[in-house]
């Protein structure tokens, strides 16, 4: 009897531990909306939270943050993680050698800025004091320009005209690309009455003497910032000391949709803009300059070429009557030409198209430029007077990205570069302009001994056969016994190359015996040009195959296993992670995915969503192939019920005007719904921010903390 009895214990006990395992969600109120798509209907239950307003969002996401609270208080090591963070942010020396501090060429500069945290704010002030025997004094603020108590007031940029002795300093309120500008005379630190408002954050300011050149949009209706695309971009000319309403209207942009924008900016004594034409009723891409003198402005234009995505186009600089441009036009690894500015369509061949991929162009001091190429994992610099004859060449460590190797100035002798890595800070050189030989500048000091880490270089097959190369960095004494903690990071998108990048927070992981693995999928610009197209628009799931295909690889070749492997995203990076989640849960123990659009379906509808960058990426749901091509792998579309999907925390900015919050609403609603209870849905909103993050110290800190504590937990990390 007594048996019997301990039996019942234990099996009541071994139920009750099975059922706490269950998570109970908020339920989210269904709508009865459905959305046609040529002859497809699609079930939008959710739609009604792309409505910020909707009371029914405010209670859900309250009950959301309190589930989200309960997992931050079983976080009861938070502060040991705290603690070794800290050390890992905090306890890094740089000391600058005293060669450099004798050729700095910033010496150059009337003004020296910093930024400061004031113990009674949420974010930095901008201090400066003249280089030559001053003290610091304010500049900005920050508590000076917030609007209300909750307000979260950033400085986004500032920029220095020091020959007239003013600054201008972008502001930006509560995360948003929309910014507004305002001027300061340095002389005596004081803020002039100018006031530039309707800038984003691509806006463009130019100084011309005193005054200044920038372009602007129509401001959306009041409630509908993180919903409506900036449309109605115009350049104006403000002449300092008066009101933004007198500001000189000189070019507007011909597309009112918001789809196709201009840019612009200034080399020596020009304008030089990138924007479109239509002709014959064809749109298409011209570069055009003007005279910087805004009575002589017109635009000529003098390079006509196909509004087509896969052609690149970046002018490097100015060689008198001509411009250097770097592109890939007719040559898909990259070339540089030689163009007229003065005779239309006039270009010769000013640097060949080699066998490995161009990534950068840029002048290089008064009578050089630099070629920045890229070969597996290496970085390689080739140097040109400006008769395009080859000066030298340089081959950078490989596994380790070259940062910083230009100089825009002509009046220098030196200037200065960096090399970083997954597990090392940047480490500091400077290059002679005159004998071309460079030298370390800075030794750092780090909290480890970071040559018991590297980064190794592999290749792996992908659904198609394809050849993918990633990056894998860990202990050089780890083992391949399948039981190593992964972060596979990705981002496959635009053309973007995740590049060694130093992240604290990351080497704490890589210390622990953790493994980061960086594939360079399609989408990205890892191997060109015609690497980023075979993973856009149509061929979109050739990228997530290739991020699965990581995945495949780790586990097939002993370093980890599904239970050990944690894929992370951010952006695009968001959108691939959640997309591999829905494909192949089996494969991953968690996801967190961060400012992710998870409704292709509806993606283009909202802020910059149906902008030409997105179109070119994505595709339109009014053609009917790119339609069925999002719809199949869409994250919101493709959750299934009952499906046992793997823990995921989904990180959003509250006030992210780019990829709007409400992406990650519907997302966790479906999952929450039609998930397995035993697995946590979770999401982490970071108040007053947008698509960047956190905007506070103490809210980057907590962010940072959750983010990190929750991928340790799930990869049993044991920190100590």
């Amino acid at each position: 009897m007594k048996r019997l009895f301990l039996l019942l214990i234990i099996i009541i006990n071994a139920l009750s531990s099975f059922a706490q395992k269950n998570y109970v969600y908020p339920i989210a109120p269904k709508d009865s909306i459905v959305d046609v798509y040529f002859d497809t209907k699609i079930s939008d239950p959710y739609q009604w939270m792309e409505n910020p307003d909707d009371p029914r969002l405010i209670a859900w996401m309250e009950s959301q943050k309190a589930l989200t609270q309960k997992q931050a208080n079983k976080q009861t090591r938070i502060w040991t993680l705290r603690g070794q963070l800290a050390s890992m942010y905090n306890d890094v020396d740089k000391d600058i050698t005293e060669d450099y501090k004798k050729t700095d060429s910033k010496l150059l500069s009337k003004y020296v800025f910093k930024y400061e945290l004031d113990r009674d704010d949420r974010a930095p002030s901008l201090l400066y004091k003249q280089r030559q025997g001053s003290m610091d004094r304010y500049l900005v603020k920050i508590k000076d320009f917030r609007l209300g108590k909750k307000d979260h007031v950033v400085i986004a940029s500032y920029d220095v005209n020091e020959d007239e002795d003013i600054a201008v300093v972008r502001m930006s309120v509560n995360g948003s690309d929309w910014q507004t500008a305002y001027l300061f005379e340095l002389k005596t630190g004081t803020q002039l009455s100018d006031t530039i408002k309707y800038l984003r954050s691509n806006s463009a300011i130019v100084w011309h003497g005193r005054n200044i050149y920038y372009d602007r949009y129509e401001m959306p209706e009041k409630g509908r910032e993180l919903l409506d695309k900036a449309i109605g971009q115009k350049l104006y000319y403000h002449v300092i000391g008066t009101s933004q309403e007198k500001d000189q209207m000189l070019f507007q942009n011909p597309d009112n949709t918001g789809t196709n924008s201009i840019h612009f900016f200034k080399m020596r004594k020009k304008l030089f803009f990138y924007h479109y034409q239509t002709i014959n009723k064809q749109m298409i891409k011209v570069l055009s300059e003007s005279d910087i003198n805004p009575e002589k402005f017109l635009l000529k234009s003098f390079l006509y070429y196909p509004n087509v995505d896969s052609i690149n186009m970046e002018i490097a600089a100015k060689r008198g009557d001509s411009i250097l441009l770097m592109t890939n036009w007719g040559a898909p690894n990259g070339r540089v030409l030689l163009v007229d500015i003065n005779r239309p369509n006039q270009a010769s061949e000013f640097i060949p198209e080699y066998d490995i991929n161009l990534e950068d162009v840029d002048k290089l001091g008064m009578d050089k430029i630099t070629c920045i190429y890229r070969k597996n994992d290496q970085n390689i610099a080739l140097i040109f007077d400006l008769s395009g004859a080859l000066l030298k060449k340089i081959e950078f460590p490989k596994g380790k990205k070259l940062n910083g190797f230009y100089e825009n100035s002509d009046l220098v002798n030196h200037t200065n570069f960096n090399i970083t890595s997954f597990y090392h800070p940047p480490l500091w050189y400077q290059l002679s302009l005159k004998d071309l030989t460079f030298k370390p500048i800075q030794a750092v000091s780090v909290p480890y001994d970071p040559e018991s880490l590297e980064t190794r270089y592999v290749e792996y097959e992908s659904k198609d056969g394809t050849m993918i190369p990633m990056y894998l960095t860990c202990l050089k004494e780890t083992k391949l016994n399948g039981k190593n903690p992964v972060l596979l990071y990705g981002y496959g998108g635009y053309g973007i190359t995740v590049d060694p990048n130093f992240d604290q927070s990351t080497a704490l992981l890589l210390l622990y015996g953790g493994i980061l693995a960086v594939p360079n999928i399609r989408g990205g610009g890892g191997l060109g040009n015609e690497w980023a197209l075979q993973g856009r628009n149509l061929k979109k799931q050739n990228a997530i195959d290739d991020f699965i295909g990581a995945a495949e690889y780790l586990i097939k070749e002993n370093y980890t296993n599904p239970d050990k492997l944690v894929i992370n995203g951010a952006s695009h990076g968001g959108l691939l992670v959640a997309s591999a989640m829905t494909q192949r849960p089996e494969l991953f123990k968690a996801v967190i995915a961060e400012a992710g659009p998870y409704d292709m379906l509806r993606f283009e509808k909202f802020t910059i969503g149906a902008v030409s960058t997105n179109l070119n990426e994505f595709g339109s749901v009014e053609n009917e192939d790119e339609f069925i091509n999002r719809k199949s792998y869409s994250p919101l579309q493709n959750l299934k019920a009952g499906v046992s999907y793997p823990n995921l925390l989904l990180i959003t900015g509250e006030n992210d005007d780019r990829v709007p919050p409400l992406h990650s609403y519907k997302f966790l609603a479906a999952l929450q719904e039609l998930g397995d209870a035993k697995s946590i849905y979770q999401i982490y909103i970071t108040p007053g921010s947008g698509h960047g993050g956190a905007l506070t110290q103490n809210d980057w800190t907590d962010a940072l903390l959750f983010k990190y504590y929750f991928l340790f937990d799930q990869l049993n990390i044991d920190f100590y």
